[in-house]
């Protein structure tokens, strides 16, 4: 995969956050990457800046909606150009961000993560995401965020003391709100059907979408007419991972200042707007839960919002709904600064939706939606009102692999359920649904030869390895023997290719050694050595899950001696080594665990499927201590990030 290089560009002047108004006269220090700090001075006016944002609303604010007045496209498309090239001047006096952006280019080929940091409101008005590239910066005079020679993806963060903390490893959830009072009108079953899509691939398959709604309230809660007291009732029942907001911006007033907020409804009365602003909703976002516990935060809030990324009065203390939300705990929060589309609103819902879930990079997927929105539609200007807010831990990186690992695996989990479950037809669709997505993931991923790209690889083929054997096993159950062998076949060679790769990973050491015994093939004679030391040595691991797995590969190793000539070990004994292990395995993990599941499921096919005179009787015992600690009783197990 192409990496991820951030370039951070932090502006910071003296004085509260807040009642600063922009003046060519206020000196800003500028920080970004190594460099030394430098002052400059943005040459805009309060005023000036106000009335141009204004020429970005469509409809031009003040009266009614009935009596207002529309912008013409052709102000607005010359707004849109002219306060670019201005923006795009304030960014090309940075001497510091063009050398950085220079530097981290001529680094690396992939997408360059600008990070902007802003600690005065009046500079959160100024929209960056429209600029015009300047002289030095890549792909002078076009859009700064839409030109290809060096793709860059643009967020906003509040400057904070202290990393916030951030759960991006999550089994996903959704909260869907939506609220329209009065006559107006939400596209709430566009959003709906995008979000339902989007989650498709981890919802398990029923023969009819009646069956399936049970299984989909697993993954998506629907909060329609949505009150402000409903949102924290729902997060204070369930932790969500996200939540989509769509729902009408409003202005309302606050201490005689304009301040933009979300129009939900009434509690009492659900026709009546609640215009409820930042500060607001992160309370009720993150609710104490009813036994008196603490919420975890979601880790990404979309608002589909008009306005909901406009900062409104600068005298009083806040900022936008979206500043305030992640000032308020939330890490990732999107949002519009000028007016959205219905159109834009649905777009952005389904492409983010189908990218988070499935694994990808945030900060990919914003870049992405951003030049999806361009090419959608000339006829607007959604691609520069997207804002993102985004708070990145130092172990990021690492976060967003561990949860695409896990969508990946519950996803072919889901289709091999549908495999076994369904016809002939529902059969193959789901082989090919696992093949399509496997091939995905080793196109994706870098050929290089550094550790981090063999071990990448190695899991690839790893998980290929398991993808085949399970497919043979479902066609071995309905008869189909020829593919079934070819199939086993393939998985041995997938798994060899593994261990070539990673040959300390005791796990597929031990899945090419189990199918080298069932085919009866010869093995190199160190594979069995090399085996047992690495799982020895997780024995010692640093979690009680790698040891768990590590008691679990010498459960079958062990028991696959019984079909080496060169064991003599004492049968009874041999069982009691092997029970031994998976009894450390349930007490490591308890009861419903993915490891006893997953080794469960391992040695009954050593009963059902590679019955052999051999281990019969070991295998046996085993399947009938464990059986009791998994309420898994098919081929969906418990949430997992591992595969046997």
């Amino acid at each position: 995969m192409a990496g991820i290089q951030s370039v951070k560009l932090e502006l910071l002047r003296a004085g509260p956050i807040h009642n600063q108004l922009l003046s060519p006269l206020t000196p800003y220090l500028v920080l970004c990457g190594d460099e030394a700090p430098v002052t400059v001075n943005i040459e805009l006016e309060q005023r000036e800046l106000q009335n141009r944002l204004e020429r970005l609303r469509y409809i031009e604010s003040g009266g009614r909606l009935a009596t207002a007045t529309a912008i013409s496209d052709k102000t607005r498309e010359a707004e849109v150009m002219e306060l670019g090239s201005i923006v795009g001047r304030i960014l090309g006096r940075i001497p510091t961000l063009s050398s950085e952006l220079a530097r981290t280019e001529t680094n690396g080929n992939g997408i360059i993560h600008l990070r902007v940091v802003l600690s005065g409101s009046e500079l959160a008005l100024i929209p960056f995401e429209l600029s015009t590239s300047p002289q030095g910066l890549p792909g002078e005079g076009l859009p700064l965020l839409l030109q290809r020679s060096v793709p860059i993806a643009m967020t906003r963060e509040v400057r904070r003391g202290r990393p916030m903390k951030v759960e991006w490893d999550r089994k996903p959830r959704i909260l869907f709100v939506s609220a329209a009072t009065g006559s107006s009108t939400v596209p709430a079953q566009a959003h709906l059907q995008a979000i339902r899509e989007a989650l498709e691939p981890w919802v398990r398959w029923e023969e009819t979408p009646e069956k399936r709604v049970h299984f989909l309230s697993d993954h998506l809660t629907l909060l329609n007419n949505a009150s402000l007291e409903d949102i924290r009732k729902a997060c204070s029942e369930s932790d969500y991972t996200h939540v989509h907001v769509l729902a009408h911006g409003a202005s309302f007033e606050e201490a005689g200042e304009t301040r933009w907020g979300l129009a939900l409804c009434a509690q009492n009365d659900r026709s009546r707007p609640d215009v409820v602003d930042g500060k607001r909703l992160a309370q009720a976002l993150q609710a104490t839960k009813e036994d008196g516990g603490t919420s975890s935060p979601p880790a990404v809030v979309t608002l589909m919002t008009c306005d909901s990324g406009n900062v409104g009065s600068l005298l009083i203390p806040g900022g936008s709904i979206a500043h305030d939300l992640q000032a308020y705990g939330i890490p990732w929060v999107l949002a519009s600064q000028f007016p959205l589309t219905k159109q834009g609103s649905v777009t952005i819902t389904s492409l983010l939706y189908s990218r988070l879930l499935r694994g990808d990079d945030p900060r990919q997927t914003i870049h992405e939606l951003r030049h999806r929105l361009k090419t959608d539609s000339n006829s607007n200007h959604d691609w520069a009102s997207l804002v993102a807010y985004a708070a990145l831990p130092p172990d990021f990186e690492r976060q967003v692999t561990a949860f695409r690992d896990r969508q990946r695996q519950k996803a072919i989990d889901v289709a091999f359920d549908k495999a076994e479950r369904g016809g002939p037809k529902e059969t193959e669709e789901s082989f090919q649904q696992v093949t399509t997505r496997l091939d995905r993931w080793e196109r994706e991923f870098s050929s290089g030869q550094r550790l981090a790209d063999r071990m990448e690889q190695a899991r690839c083929y790893g998980l290929r390895g398991a993808s085949a054997k399970r497919a043979a096993q479902i066609r071995f159950g309905r008869d189909d023997l020829a593919k079934a062998g070819a199939q086993l076949e393939e998985a041995r060679g997938w798994y060899e290719r593994a261990m070539k790769l990673d040959p300390n990973n005791h796990w597929t050491a031990t899945q090419l050694l189990s199918l080298c015994s069932i085919l009866q093939q010869p093995t190199e004679g160190d594979w069995w050595a090399l085996a047992r030391s690495n799982a020895n040595k997780d024995l010692a691991g640093p979690t009680s899950e790698s040891i768990a797995w590590a008691h679990s590969s010498l459960a079958e190793l062990e028991m696959l001696a019984a079909a080496r000539t060169d064991e003599t070990k004492d049968r009874a004994q041999l069982k009691e080594h092997v029970l031994d292990h998976c009894k450390a395995i349930v007490d490591l993990m308890g009861k419903g665990s993915f490891p006893v599941f997953s080794t469960l499921r391992q040695f009954q096919r050593y009963v059902k499927w590679w019955d052999r005179a051999e281990w019969r009787e070991i295998a046996t015992a085993v399947v009938e201590f464990l059986k009791p600690f998994t309420e898994s009783t098919n081929a969906l197990p418990p949430d997992e990030k591992d595969e046997k």
